[in-house]
């Protein structure tokens, strides 16, 4: 499959997933405040990076900048002098770690 037929593809599923979306919306039983919020929803913008320049699976999680800039920041963090690891070096360390959460 050619990268045009791949995008066409998924320019198809994307319209199919949207009607189905947008007919849904219709469906609710929506005060005007409710319709206003839902819009304002709607319209942020949320997937403004390209998920494949990050991720070479293209993982959706890395199309939202906020995600990106949380991973980048905890990345900082853990090149801090003051980041604390611990090794988990056995299945007793692992267990260990889930108990005391």
């Amino acid at each position: 499959m050619s990268i045009f037929a791949a995008s066409k593809k998924h320019i198809i599923m994307a319209t199919v997933a949207t009607n189905k979306l947008w007919a849904y919306i219709e469906s609710l039983s929506l005060s005007k405040r409710d319709r206003s919020w839902l819009a304002n929803k709607l319209l942020e913008s949320t997937r403004d990076t390209d998920p494949y320049e990050i991720s070479p699976s293209g993982d959706p999680f890395f199309a939202d900048s906020r995600n990106v800039k949380a991973v980048e920041e905890d990345i900082r963090k853990a090149h801090s002098p003051q980041a604390k690891f611990t090794r988990l070096a056995s299945e007793a360390d692992v267990q260990a770690l889930i108990n005391s959460l």
